[in-house]
């Protein structure tokens, strides 16, 4: 089974169990489920996506700890959106060829719906934009038991219970899903620019709220290597709180 076809099944899974899970979560009124199937997404999607693939590992925008980066490294793959040397190195790509025909989801090109879910043309990854990831061993090892690593977790969560499985796992998976795609789209069409950039990165509140903070996308581009996107008070930016908060070497906070 070749990667793509592992991440299709991987996210097909996750949907469907995860309808299945709310089911019977409804079924019995077990409504705690969701409340930790909210968190699980939240701490996935913030930490996990927004603070360690993106703003660490992709921009390298804040130091933190040796245990916090394997915090941060674990967290970044139960996102469901590939290993996270892949994910990182397809994001320098796009920052590199921001809405060109060399961006590997450009919606303009590859379409909404196709760049929505994930249906990209086939690529090429030059080595520039993978090997620097890869020579963190754990990053590598974890990006050639990705799926392993995955499905085993999922098909645990599954003996133990359908609905552990679906709000521990599944639900973040989809969530995370979904807010990338969000961004994907989105603020590339909507919303409105602060800066002049060479693409057509756009602030949008609808994506910020769907990629749980990362919709300020004109901000970020302008200036793709600081650990926060939100420049007003107003423009809602959780994982920049964490980072400030949790994650950040205190001597390396800007003032």
């Amino acid at each position: 089974m070749n990667t793509i076809l592992k991440f299709r099944t991987m996210q097909i899974l996750s949907h469907l169990i995860l309808m299945i899970g709310v089911y019977l979560i409804f079924q019995s009124h077990s409504y705690l489920w969701l409340f930790l199937g909210i968190i699980c997404f939240l701490w996935f999607g913030i930490v996990g996506v927004n603070v360690a693939l993106h703003r660490y590992y992709s921009h390298k925008s804040f130091k933190t700890t040796n245990f916090k980066e394997k915090i941060l490294l674990w967290s970044s793959v139960y996102t469901g959106l590939g290993s996270p040397a892949m994910w990182c190195s397809v994001h320098r790509m796009h920052h590199t060829y921001a809405d060109t025909d060399k961006d590997p989801h450009n919606p303009r090109i590859n379409g909404i719906m196709r760049t929505w879910f994930a249906i990209w043309p086939n690529m090429t990854i030059p080595k520039r934009f993978f090997l620097p990831f890869v020579q963190n061993h754990m990053m590598k090892w974890i990006h050639n038991n990705y799926f392993l690593i995955n499905f085993t977790t999922l098909i645990l969560l599954c003996l133990i219970d359908i609905r552990l499985a679906a709000m521990m796992y599944c639900l973040p998976v989809v969530g995370c899903f979904h807010g990338a795609a969000a961004i994907g789209v989105i603020p590339h069409y909507i919303g409105h620019k602060r800066y002049k950039t060479n693409d057509e990165s756009r602030n949008s509140w609808l994506a910020s709220i769907l990629s749980l903070g990362e919709g300020w996308h004109n901000n970020h581009h302008a200036n793709p290597g600081r650990w926060y996107q939100g420049e007003q008070w107003w423009e809602f930016d959780p994982p920049a709180f964490m980072i400030k908060h949790f994650f950040m070497k205190k001597s390396d906070e800007e003032s």
